[in-house]
């Protein structure tokens, strides 16, 4: 058997830095939020089959990206994503480009107040730089609704409610339906905005 040197087979590390914190940070969100994911199995048993609404209201138990996480486990891969809202922060953009990255997510559409560009200079830019490596299109409009359209192994699942892309939710309501046919509508209710 050959001897070989371990830093043939491992990865060079640089040294602890800004990126390595961010990495920690980002890593650390994504674990707690998972988490959160068996709040909301609690709360709904299953997913909505199809045809089949279901009703939330939430206490600081999430936000509108613990429905990504919680679709991505309990049913599979997401063909398309899409979500109009009026504010993301930048440890959610990260994690949804992450899971993208991963393979989970193959495409993703996103409508988002243009203020976005004047409130959150850093998230604006991070869009922009990430978008144009990936199949993610950006829509900046004036813009406060808060829905999200996921397509992911046969089903149609819409989520409306109040709840941004931010790690600030507290009392927020949700509506978890899964329906092709109110899917397209708000898809298209969406993908008609001006660009």
């Amino acid at each position: 058997m050959k001897l070989f040197d371990l830093k043939e087979i491992a990865p060079e590390r640089e040294p602890a830095g800004k990126a390595d914190k961010a990495e920690i940070h980002r890593t650390k969100f994504e674990s707690k939020h998972l988490a959160k994911i068996s709040s909301l199995k609690n709360l709904m048993g299953n997913l909505p089959e199809p045809g089949e609404a279901i009703f939330l209201y939430t206490l600081k138990s999430f936000n509108a990206f613990t429905f990504i996480t919680y679709i991505i486990k309990h049913c599979g891969e997401i063909d398309e994503l899409t979500f109009s809202t009026y504010s993301i922060n930048e440890r959610i953009l990260s994690s949804l480009l992450r899971w993208y990255d991963k393979g989970s997510i193959r495409k993703i559409r996103m409508s988002i107040s243009e203020s976005v560009k004047h409130r959150m200079p850093k998230v604006f830019d991070l869009i922009e730089l990430q978008r144009k490596e990936r199949n993610f299109e950006v829509c900046y409009c004036w813009n406060h609704s808060k829905v999200t359209l996921i397509r992911s192994q046969g089903n149609y699942f819409v989520i409306e409610g109040s709840g941004n892309f931010s790690e600030n939710a507290m009392h927020e309501q949700y509506v978890f339906v899964n329906d092709q046919q109110l899917f397209e509508f708000r898809s298209n209710c969406l993908m008609n905005l001006e660009m």
